[in-house]
This record gives C-alpha cells, sequence and structure tokens, in this order.
C-alpha cells in the first residue's frame, strides 16, 4: 500500500466534479539543435506532464472546473513533481498515492505530421503498482469519475475495479475514454475482455477510429451495440470531426482544422471540453440535460476548439491557455 502527502489537500468528496482515475506520468519530447553546422546535432528533451488522466484533469481545472487525479506516483523527485505541478494548476491531489517504485516517463517523439511515437518506460512504475489496499470509498464520490482502458491492465485491475464500485456504490457517473494502447498489452485479447468488462459499467464511451479498430477492426458500431448499449457513444473521427449518440438521438460537428504540431494530447482536450460542457450544464444520465442534442453539439464543438489548441503546439497542455473563448462558450453551458 501507498502512502499519501501529509499535505491538506480538499478530498474528491469535498466539491470535485471530475476525478481523473490512472496515468500520472512524465513525458520527454525530443529536440534537435543544429547550431551552426559545424557541431554534431545536440539532441535534448523537454519535460512536461502527461498520463491521459493528468492531461485532462489539468486541462478542466484550467476551465474552472473542479477536478481531482487519483493514481499513483513514485516516491521520488518526479513524483513529487508531477504532485507540485497538478497542484499549481489546482487540480486536487488528495488521493495521489506516492508508492515505493519508480514514476513512470514516457519520451515522444514526432513525424512532420504531428502524429506521435511513443516509447514508454512503465515497466514495474508507480502507475502500473497501484493496488486493491490504496483505493477508498472517497475516492469514488466525485459525480464523473473519468477511466480509460489501460487501467484495466492486470497490474492496476484489481484497484480499478474497487474503485468502479464505490462510484457505483456513491451513484457516481462513469466515464470511459477507450484511450486504446495495445502496445502496453501482452495479450491482445486479454486487452479486448477487460475492455468490455470497463465499458459495460460506463454512462459515456469516447472512442477513436484507431481504439475501434484495434478493438473490432471495422466493426465499431455492432461493438458499442454489444457491449455498451446501455451508454452515450461519443465517435471521434480525425478529420471527419465526431458524433454523439445515445438518449438525444444522434449530435454532430465538423473538426477544427489548424496546422498539427503534437497530435498526443488532442483526445483528452476534446474530452476535458466535452466534460466542462456536461458539468457546467448540470447533465446527468437519465436528465432532460442529457437526452439535449443541443447541449451534445455544444460538448462536441467545445471538444474539439480545445483539442484544436493542444495540437498547435508540442506538450499535451502546452497549448491550451488563453481560454476565454472556450469559457465563453462554457457559460452558455450553465444549468438555470
Amino acid at each position: 500500500m501507498g502512502t499519501r502527502d501529509p499535505m491538506e489537500h480538499r478530498g474528491v468528496e469535498s466539491g470535485i466534479d471530475v476525478a481523473c482515475f490512472g496515468e500520472l506520468l512524465w513525458d520527454f519530447y525530443e529536440a534537435e539543435s543544429k547550431g551552426d553546422g559545424k557541431e554534431p546535432i545536440a539532441r535534448q528533451f523537454r519535460r512536461e506532464l502527461g498520463g491521459a488522466s493528468a492531461n485532462v484533469a489539468v486541462t478542466l481545472a484550467r476551465l474552472g472546473v473542479k477536478s481531482a487525479a487519483i493514481g499513483g506516483v513514485g516516491n521520488d523527485k518526479l513524483g513529487a513533481a508531477i504532485e507540485s505541478a497538478l497542484t499549481a494548476e489546482g487540480v486536487d491531489v488528495e488521493h495521489v498515492v506516492r508508492l515505493a517504485a519508480p514514476t513512470g516517463i514516457t519520451f515522444v517523439t514526432h513525424s512532420a505530421t504531428g502524429d506521435a511515437s511513443f516509447i514508454p518506460y512503465r515497466g514495474g512504475t508507480a502507475d502500473q503498482k497501484l493496488g486493491e489496499g490504496d483505493i477508498t470509498a472517497a475516492m469514488g464520490k466525485a459525480p464523473f469519475t473519468l477511466v480509460s482502458s489501460t487501467s484495466m491492465m492486470a497490474s492496476t485491475r484489481a484497484a480499478t475495479e474497487k474503485l468502479l464500485a464505490a462510484v457505483e456504490k456513491a451513484k457516481g457517473t462513469l466515464i470511459v475514454d477507450l484511450n486504446v494502447r495495445a502496445h502496453l498489452w501482452p495479450d491482445s485479447d486479454e486487452m479486448r475482455s477487460a475492455t468490455k468488462a470497463l465499458v459495460a459499467r460506463a454512462a459515456l464511451v469516447k472512442g477513436s477510429e484507431r481504439d475501434f479498430n484495434a478493438l473490432a477492426g471495422k466493426r465499431g458500431m455492432s461493438w458499442l451495440e454489444e457491449n455498451a448499449k446501455q451508454a452515450t457513444w461519443i465517435l471521434t473521427r480525425g478529420e471527419n470531426g465526431a458524433a454523439a449518440v445515445g438518449a438525444h438521438g444522434q449530435a454532430t460537428a465538423p473538426t477544427k482544422r489548424v496546422r498539427c504540431i503534437d497530435r498526443s494530447g488532442g483526445g483528452d482536450a476534446f474530452v476535458a471540453g466535452l466534460l466542462a460542457v456536461l458539468v457546467k450544464a448540470g447533465a446527468k444520465p437519465g436528465g432532460a440535460e442529457w437526452k439535449d442534442a443541443k447541449l451534445w453539439t455544444r460538448a462536441l464543438e467545445v471538444g474539439h476548439l480545445l483539442g484544436a489548441k493542444a495540437v498547435a503546439a508540442l506538450g499535451a497542455t502546452t497549448g491550451l491557455t488563453r481560454l476565454d473563448d472556450v469559457k465563453s462558450r462554457l457559460s452558455a453551458s450553465k444549468k438555470g
């Protein structure tokens, strides 16, 4: 079992809107300095807060949504730096657990079109060692809890299932961002089975074309029908826009086109924008707002707007500044 920082923080059970469970990492981005041509190319690495859970929590906090991070970091300087960075962003870290393991890191490189390649160093790292004993009932008390498919890997599945049980007991809303990372799974059949078990409990499932290709080939819609019929679906299709399908019917929104520098944080920014609209509108599964197609259209639009900002800069959250335009759209979503 891990340890928690003795500093006093606001707990998940006290005023948090969205709890983000899972990956808390450092991303290291490679950059080249060519100098004057006389010296060899110098390779440098820039450190940025990373991991899907951290990215979404930070973006929500910048939008004025009360967010919390739940996950494991190492009892080392990198782990302490993650807690400090999250706290500085306004993210609640009451349930970030310090573990006797290294903090996870990933090296990121890019193609000319901004597509990212990842070299993860996460074998035996703290984010993969969170255990069932590290999960408390208080962690499940936020109105919305965000989980991704990687949380169902064998090393953290018991912890994830205990958290899901806490969310259900507190009558919270489970949001699943598929965010499939097939390269992290030793067995593809286990990946598919675990992901099916996760989405069966979700009120909202978001997936990209790449996610569905990894899980079901070209059977994305039928896979959702079979495994997440009870949920609202968010389908992102790159340059072809996004759709929300559920009790409201179907809503769509086009992608906002920008010059792409780094695609790695675009999906996380999109999810944060979508959730921010739902939170501000007071939307809950089964409620009138949840069934409002116009609200879902606005949620997709805000998601695209944030995604475009994210991919236009190097680093998952680096470009998510000057958000007054997004906040004005969120104001239009406020309940009441």
